[in-house]
């Protein structure tokens, strides 16, 4: 009841604060606003396909300007710039909480005018990327059917009529990859052969000193339910360390300081703590020097299977199953849960039983144990010695 009343509160005060944008009335030419305002797991999964946009028939002639999450800024100016002509970013922890802020972000994105307005995303926000789709003054606005994940029933009646075209999606729960093919596919009107999200880097020097041989152990995550515990870690370490003579470097952001004290009081051997010191284009090289990760589940392992890291074990909880884990095998075939066995059962039938879980899980991460995980580890390392 009261979580109803806040968002009904939302609704009447962003109604109010929408009442003072004065959307430009120039619809500028050749110009395609892309919206992408999800996490950077999301954005490595969706980040290949904008260079296919860029180069298509139906868009090559067009200018692409980036409406984007600032939580993958570093990633898109280093990697995407060749195919991105502007940026725009938006900080949506204060988007969300501060009026001032999300009013001037309001008017400065609605201050020009597009041909085309692009928002992929499948779980669509009301209250973030379906205002900021009503309020762009664009000639087309283009987005996906989606589903009922981020948005309640009404407010998607609502915000469905913001749309010129909405995209049909297939209604089984599909792998996050190739959703976003999905709607490519039907946006250029053409069969996409991509078979697995990729990044390429430049050579460039390791700005840290690291061993030859190294393991990384990522400790954090997006939320405490993705959250493994951080002791559990330090025996993995250990475990990496004495059978398999992996030196440890363990990683993660600047929120997940709290893990990595717990880590450092538990741990008692020598290892290198890069936790909230690197940035996250510093993060990718890093990992793609290393032999290995255990990794929560979070947008470490997604990044490692597009740098094709060989071994990639994450320790899974079941939510959003089969959306985001695990990997389908024609995608990658070196991504490796560790789950609950029903999960792993369910995994066999997941289109039969794509509502299972969906977006959450009924299965919590402490359930699963340190002896999984090295089990999940011996299986892997010793078939490829």
């Amino acid at each position: 009841m009261i979580s109803t009343l806040k968002i009904y509160l939302r609704f009447i005060i962003y109604f109010f604060l929408n009442l003072f944008i004065t959307p430009s009335k120039v619809q500028n030419k050749k110009t395609i606003l892309l919206m992408r305002l999800d996490a950077i797991g999301d954005y490595i999964l969706f980040r290949n396909y904008i260079e296919l946009l860029k180069k298509s028939d139906k868009y090559k002639q067009y200018s692409i300007t980036l409406l984007g999450n600032t939580a993958f800024k570093t990633i898109a100016n280093e990697l995407d710039k060749k195919n991105i002509d502007n940026f725009i970013w938006i900080d949506l922890d204060k988007f969300n909480k501060n009026l001032f802020y999300r009013y001037d972000k309001l008017k400065e994105v609605t201050s020009v005018g597009y041909e085309v307005l692009i928002s992929p995303v499948f779980s669509r926000n009301f209250f973030v990327v379906d205002n900021f789709v009503k309020l762009i003054n664009a000639k087309h606005k283009i987005g996906s059917v989606g589903n009922l994940s981020n948005i309640k029933k009404w407010q998607k009646r609502l915000s469905d009529k913001y749309y010129d075209i909405l995209i049909p999606v297939n209604s089984n729960i599909l792998f996050e990859f190739l959703r976003n093919k999905e709607f490519f596919e039907a946006l250029l009107s053409e069969k996409i052969d991509m078979k697995k999200p990729y990044i390429f880097l430049e050579d460039k020097k390791q700005t840290f000193k690291l061993p030859k041989k190294y393991a990384i152990l990522f400790i954090g995550g997006s939320s405490v339910l993705k959250k493994w515990d951080a002791k559990n870690f330090t025996q993995i370490g250990k475990y990496l360390k004495d059978r398999y003579s992996y030196e440890i470097v363990i990683c993660g952001s600047v929120n997940d300081k709290k893990e990595a004290s717990k880590f450092n009081s538990f741990f008692k051997d020598s290892y290198i703590d890069l936790v909230g010191k690197t940035s996250l284009v510093e993060f990718f090289y890093l990992l793609s020097d290393s032999d290995l990760i255990v990794s929560n589940e979070t947008s470490a392992p997604h990044i490692a299977v597009a740098l094709d890291v060989k071994k990639i074990f994450v320790i899974y909880s079941g939510i959003h199953y089969c959306r985001f884990a695990p990997y389908p095998n024609e995608i990658s075939e070196n991504y490796h849960i560790i789950c609950d066995e029903r999960i792993k059962k369910d995994t066999q039938n997941y289109k039969i039983l794509s509502n299972s879980y969906g977006y959450t899980s009924k299965f919590s991460i402490d359930d699963i144990t340190v002896d999984m995980v090295k089990k999940q580890i011996d299986k892997v390392l010793d078939e490829k010695h």
